[in-house]
């Protein structure tokens, strides 16, 4: 939750021009609170009307702990009451311009337009703290539409991503799988980078959690769990073991206060391990869902992308981007069997069955089987670059969620539809050089891991072919 103050600026020069402005124009500010949301502490300053309310408003502001700062021309106003207000202010800073329609009125006026309009307001706001070299992002959106509700809640959901990134807590149950130096994020330099934390939590961890867990409450998650999903055939150690890991899991994260995680189910302390012995895709798929992002193979790169891509979408798959086979337009996405039944189609009810992909010394594992909602989506992929210009680099690709899947498959995939060439579109992803995992998640999210990037000083690149 962010605290945020909302400040109104109003001069009442231009009810000379259009007499009883003034209601109409304040009706924007409450407008403008809708759009925000109840998920945030908002605080409604009283219009900044002329320079003495400016200096007072100033004066609040850095007495207080707010987050971030929106300002909100509610008419035509003058770039010298906001060059006061901003004075000394360094947090995050929104200039709100309402749009009052989108298609221009086949007959206007001069009343009309002065009524109606912010722009000059706006510009002369955005002039002024150009020239002070102040940082800020501004939005010009109908404020009472889903459209501008949802770029106003993106805006914040980057700050707030933002704003937390320097206290993330990132799990590393295991060590990653060994080979697979694209997957490496090397924790200390990231820290010195971000902030960051990564939390080293040895397999001997999860095998004693696992160990730990009561028959009593065994039975009690088992019989939610089959509440929630259509259940399919499991060996009796399968069973028990894939209760056992996803609880500890839970439980591990919960303790450890973890915002993302990479665990890694193979190798010796893995499938081969017969304290653990099979794939912990269903602890993985709850710790998603329940908010705490997880990869797999120790994938802490991938880690990341899910976190940063849960945030900003409100849900995150963790995605092997097929290659194989292409449509003209359409990727086939797929993992090993894990999900956020955060974005579970409706109407569907997910499948937890055997592992399709790995067998272990127990087993194969419970994963999920199930089709994502139909919808926008983006594909991000964060790396490293540490022979870049900029430490880090996200590159992502936005398209669509269609509504063929593969439930042949045994896991959760999606087919997902580009703008242009399939086949194109994936040459400029590989010439990137991305990791091999990403994260998908709901919502064209293009403009948002952009403003992340600038925010933090990383490197964005959007990966898509020349439409045909």
């Amino acid at each position: 939750m962010l605290r945020i103050a909302l400040i109104p600026l109003y001069v009442d020069y231009y009810e000379k021009v259009v007499p009883g402005i003034e209601s109409t124009k304040l009706a924007l500010i409450d407008k403008a609170r809708a759009a925000i949301g109840e998920h945030h502490s908002v605080t409604v300053f009283d219009r900044v009307t002329d320079v003495r309310s400016a200096r007072g408003a100033r004066q609040r502001l850095l007495e207080s702990h707010f987050d971030c700062l929106i300002v909100l021309p509610l008419v035509a106003t003058f770039s010298q009451l906001s060059d006061e207000l901003v004075q000394g202010w360094s947090k995050p800073l929104l200039l709100l311009s309402a749009l009052a329609g989108s298609q221009i009125p086949p007959a206007m006026s001069m009343s009309k337009v002065v009524a109606e309009s912010q722009s000059f307001g706006s510009q002369a706001v955005a002039n002024g703290w150009m020239r002070l070299g102040i940082r800020f992002q501004a939005l010009h959106v109908s404020l009472d539409s889903a459209e501008g509700a949802f770029a106003v809640r993106q805006w914040l959901a980057v700050q707030g991503a933002v704003l937390h990134l320097p206290k993330l807590r990132m799990g590393l149950f295991g060590e990653p799988f060994e080979g697979m130096t694209d997957i490496h994020l090397p924790a200390d330099e990231f820290r010195r980078h971000t902030g960051a934390t990564v939390v080293p939590i040895p397999m001997s961890r999860v095998h004693a959690a696992m160990d730990a867990v009561p028959a009593a409450e065994l039975r009690e998650f088992e019989a939610s769990l089959r509440k929630q999903f259509a259940w399919g055939a499991f060996s009796a150690v399968e069973k028990e073991y894939s209760l056992r890991a996803a609880l500890a899991i839970l439980r591990l994260v919960g303790d450890e206060r973890l915002d993302c995680a990479a665990f890694n189910s193979h190798g010796a302390d893995g499938l081969q391990s017969p304290k653990l012995g099979l794939m912990a895709a269903l602890g993985v798929t709850l710790a998603t869902t329940h908010g705490c992002p997880v990869s797999e193979v120790g994938d802490l790169c991938t880690a990341f992308a899910l976190w940063l891509g849960r945030r900003l979408g409100g849900a995150c798959y963790y995605t092997e981007l097929d290659s194989a086979y292409m449509s003209k337009r359409v990727w086939l996405l797929l993992n090993s069997g894990e999900y956020d039944l955060n974005w579970l189609r409706p109407g569907r009810r997910p499948r937890l069955i055997q592992n399709s992909n790995f067998a272990g010394v127990n087993g194969r594992g419970a994963s999920v089987c199930a089709p994502l909602r139909e919808g926008p989506a983006t594909i991000l992929n964060f790396t490293p670059t540490p022979c870049g210009p900029r430490p880090y680099r996200i590159q992502f690709c936005e398209g669509r969620i269609l509504k063929r899947w593969h439930s042949e498959i045994g896991v959760g995939t999606a087919c997902f539809e580009l703008r242009g060439d399939a086949r194109r579109t994936y040459e400029r992803w590989l010439n990137a050089g991305p990791v091999h995992h990403s994260a998908t998640s709901p919502g064209h999210l293009g403009r948002a891991i952009s403003l992340f990037c600038e925010s933090v000083g990383w490197t964005v690149l959007e990966i898509r072919a020349d439409t045909d």
